[in-house]
């Protein structure tokens, strides 16, 4: 009995009061690691408002820096259209005066053909065309001139001698002949000159020494390049002039029935198709406009552009 007791009382005691002390112990831990969570969250929660106003001043500051960029593109554009409407004002001037010099070369032309050699032409101002009727150049199917045609020829040559040389040649031209006054007195503006050969739509005999048309109006052409020269007063004189390039203003073609002045559908025997055309060619001059300003402000905006990729 007395064991008994002894053993009993070396047996563990627990009392509500160790449970108590068991489940303070974990509340402090857990209240601990919630106070370290919150310490952390907050220094993030710092640390990402400090971030976050970092971004914000280097966003506002990119957006000052592009809106910078794009003022200085819309002045460049501004200055670019500025540029060209001065660059379009002025060409559309000078191609009117082109126009105009056109118009009194033929005109010119015309007039004195006339008046003094009395021969009839006609122009087309629209087309810088001075026409010769066939009739009064070459027999039917031939490209062989009259008499009569060679003669008109002549005529037509001293008239050109008295006329072309006021156009072509430099701009910078100093030698000036006397027969140009001052209204005349246009260098480097005569580009070229072309003697087109035109016929019929009636197709040739086979026995035709040309072969179809567009032979015989381009044996026409040459017959009366060459005659010109040949009759010229001073035969140098057509064959020596040049443009502003340096190349001779002369040229031939030849284009049969392809250019009508009346189209018909069937074949016709028609004199108004069947002529040679000297269709003159104008320069217009070149601007004074300073052509690299537009590009230097293109320039400038491809470079603006590239920046704000």
């Amino acid at each position: 009995m007395y064991q008994q007791r002894r053993r009993e009382s070396r047996a563990p005691q627990y009392t509500s009061h160790d449970y108590s002390i068991a489940i303070s112990d974990v509340m402090s831990a857990l209240l601990y690691v919630f106070i370290v969570i919150l310490v952390i969250f907050a220094f993030n929660m710092v640390s990402t408002e400090k971030d976050y106003h970092k971004e914000s001043q280097e966003v506002i500051k990119e957006r000052e820096q592009q809106e910078k960029k794009l003022k200085k593109m819309e002045a460049g554009v501004v200055e670019l259209r500025t540029i060209s409407s001065r660059l379009k004002e002025e060409l559309d001037q000078r191609q009117e005066k082109t126009r105009q010099l056109l118009i009194q070369l033929l005109t010119d032309l015309q007039n004195d053909l006339q008046h003094q050699e009395n021969l009839k032409v006609f122009i087309d101002p629209n087309h810088g065309i001075l026409r010769l009727p066939n009739e009064i150049l070459f027999p039917s199917g031939s490209a062989q001139f009259t008499p009569e045609g060679e003669e008109n020829l002549r005529r037509l040559a001293r008239v050109l001698g008295s006329h072309l040389p006021c156009y072509a040649g430099t701009v910078d031209r100093s030698e000036r002949p006397t027969f140009c006054d001052d209204r005349r007195w246009n260098p480097g503006t005569l580009d070229a000159v072309f003697i087109e050969g035109h016929t019929d739509n009636i197709p040739l005999s086979r026995a035709n020494p040309h072969s179809n048309n567009l032979h015989l109006s381009g044996m026409r052409a040459i017959q009366t390049f060459a005659t010109l020269l040949r009759t010229s007063d001073d035969q140098s004189l057509l064959a020596e002039l040049r443009n502003q390039a340096g190349q001779p203003v002369f040229g031939i073609s030849g284009y049969g029935a392809y250019r009508p002045v009346i189209a018909h559908d069937k074949p016709t025997p028609d004199p108004a198709n069947r002529r040679i055309d000297l269709r003159f060619f104008l320069i217009n001059p070149k601007s004074s406009v300073a052509i690299p300003q537009i590009f230097e402000a293109l320039d400038g905006i491809t470079r603006t552009l590239d920046a704000l990729k």
